[in-house]
């Protein structure tokens, strides 16, 4: 069940994400076996476009009954037809949701896809919310993509401003290479503590609560203050959306 629900919210996991997040143990060649039955009987839907790509994993049409019926009459479970063309953004985001579960005391998680169903308001989308303990988080998976000037002039200088009625303890940038982390870091230029910055491989490989984070200045530190070595359990991560937008503070960069 916890499988299904988190290919429900993450609509597509590669095989070595269901390995790290429910096989940890395992090999990856028992994974692939479990992942396998597991597609023949109906609860997941493999896709592989090539035997030296990794298979993509979304929710079956078996998934979807055990899913519905654990809802009792809510909201119809959507399927997933095929994986998006920016599909090596999802996966970087998944990689950190994924992280964020495994590092526990897991409150909600939220990519940027999911906040249209959960009442988002706000003008400014990140590409995921977070929250641990008692802090609240904001991701921006950088892959480069965009120009450095334009992603400081439509993501940075937005948080800066501030979101009214939800704050955050931190915005994390992911990035994908070390060059872009520094590259990034300089221009953004804050010491405040406000901007943290790290590699999706190091949150892959070290985990979220590992020393990976940077300010513009100084050596990496760790993510203090969120929660304990232990795994979340999925039902403890969905949150309704009066909750978020109830928060009566000021700015999206005030502490939470």
């Amino acid at each position: 069940m916890e499988m299904l629900q988190l290919l429900r919210a993450a609509r597509w996991l590669s095989t070595s994400q269901l390995h790290r997040r429910f096989f940890p143990r395992a090999t990856m060649s028992a994974a692939r076996r479990r992942l396998r039955r597991l597609a023949r009987a109906g609860y997941l839907r493999k896709q592989q476009e090539d035997r030296m790509r990794e298979a993509l994993f979304t929710l079956g049409r078996e998934g979807r009954r055990v899913l519905e019926m654990e809802n009792n009459g809510g909201k119809p479970v959507a399927l997933e037809r095929k994986p998006p063309k920016q599909m090596e953004h999802m996966a970087g985001i998944n990689d950190i949701r994924i992280a964020a579960e495994l590092c526990g005391q897991l409150a909600y998680f939220f990519a940027a896809w999911e906040l249209p169903g959960i009442g988002w308001k706000y003008p400014l989308v990140p590409d995921a919310i977070f929250r641990m303990g008692n802090r609240t988080f904001a991701v921006e998976y950088d892959r480069g993509a965009e120009g450095l000037r334009y992603f400081i002039g439509s993501k940075i200088s937005c948080y800066r401003r501030g979101v009214p009625g939800f704050p955050v303890a931190a915005v994390l940038v992911v990035v994908d290479r070390r060059s872009r982390l520094e590259t990034l870091a300089r221009a953004v230029a804050d010491s405040s503590g406000r901007f943290l910055f790290t590699t999706i491989d190091a949150i892959r490989d070290q985990g979220l609560l590992a020393p990976i984070y940077y300010r513009d200045t100084g050596g990496a530190g760790p993510l203090t203050g969120t929660c304990s070595p232990e795994v979340s359990r999925r039902e403890d991560s969905s949150m309704a959306s009066s909750d978020i937008n109830s928060k009566g503070c000021e700015r999206f960069g005030a502490p939470s």
